[in-house]
């Protein structure tokens, strides 16, 4: 189903909640499968709204996960970039121990949405989890 979730619309399948609400205050929007759920979803959203168009591009973005894979012991080798229907992100995917996390940065050029999956790495339902979270990054429009 589309949804409009903090500003952005995207496509989340049935079962997933707004789970912030559960969290302590001042955490992130936070989505996770409401029952049987391994991982969660979380979104940080920073919105143009006046003055000078930051213009943002593929550089910005992989700046900004270069200094996220350096502040999480993740390697940049994995940093990946996706340009579709006028959303660019930049990507990376890791499994550290027993924790699986993937992190995301989009833009349209003006707005910008970090993402992160952070669930439980050689589990098979977080590994769904993780094809949920691609998916809803995939469908994201500003």
């Amino acid at each position: 189903m589309r949804v409009e979730f903090y500003g952005l619309t995207f496509d989340l399948p049935a079962g997933w909640v707004d789970i912030a609400s559960d969290l302590p205050e001042g955490s992130p929007p936070t989505l996770a499968k409401e029952t049987d759920g391994c991982g969660a979803i979380q979104f940080s959203i920073a919105k143009y709204r006046r003055g000078e168009k930051p213009n943002v591009d593929f550089n910005v973005l992989r700046t900004f996960m270069i200094q996220f894979c350096h502040n999480n012991s993740i390697d940049v080798g994995h940093i990946t970039n996706i340009e579709s229907d006028g959303i660019i992100s930049v990507g990376v995917l890791s499994e550290t121990g027993d924790q699986l996390t993937s992190a995301w940065y989009l833009s349209n050029g003006n707005d910008v949405v970090f993402m992160t999956y952070v669930g439980m790495a050689n589990d098979t339902d977080c590994l769904k989890e993780l094809g949920v979270a691609k998916a809803i990054v995939s469908s994201i429009s500003f």
